[in-house]
């Protein structure tokens, strides 16, 4: 007898199905704003990305050539430097790659000596052969 009195609790319904999306618009609306907020951030990006990388006007790189011109009549700069920089702006100007000549003081430098380190110097050569026997 006791079977029977729990029969009802097992007899239940079954759950009903989920059903579709369109039955539930917090979930629809919730989706979409996760969409859109992807969507604007990527948005934000490229146009960050689009003014970072934009080159400079032919305006500017003139302004910038008469800056170096005061500065090279206030004695700020020296001659050498000046036609670096206006090697560089030129560059700009043209939109052509960047090259770096070499002066002939730095051809004629001697080279800069090592930086000391916690290794011998000679840690990272290769071992010598050695000598044939005599």
């Amino acid at each position: 007898m006791s079977s029977l009195l729990l029969l009802p609790l097992f007899a239940q319904a079954a759950p009903k199905a989920a059903g579709t999306p369109w039955d539930r618009p917090e979930l629809l609306t919730a989706t979409l704003a996760i969409a859109g907020a992807l969507l604007a951030g990527g948005v934000v990006v490229y146009l960050v990305d689009r003014w970072r990388k934009g080159g400079t006007s032919t305006a500017d790189a003139a302004a910038e050539m008469t800056g170096f011109r005061g500065m090279l009549e206030r004695g700020e700069i020296t001659e050498e430097e000046y036609a670096r920089l206006r090697g560089k702006a030129a560059t700009k100007m043209k939109g052509a790659p960047p090259t770096s000549p070499v002066s002939p003081d730095a051809a004629a430098a001697p080279p800069t000596p090592p930086v000391p380190g916690p290794l011998p110097d000679d840690y990272f050569d290769d071992p010598q052969p050695p000598p044939p026997p005599t």
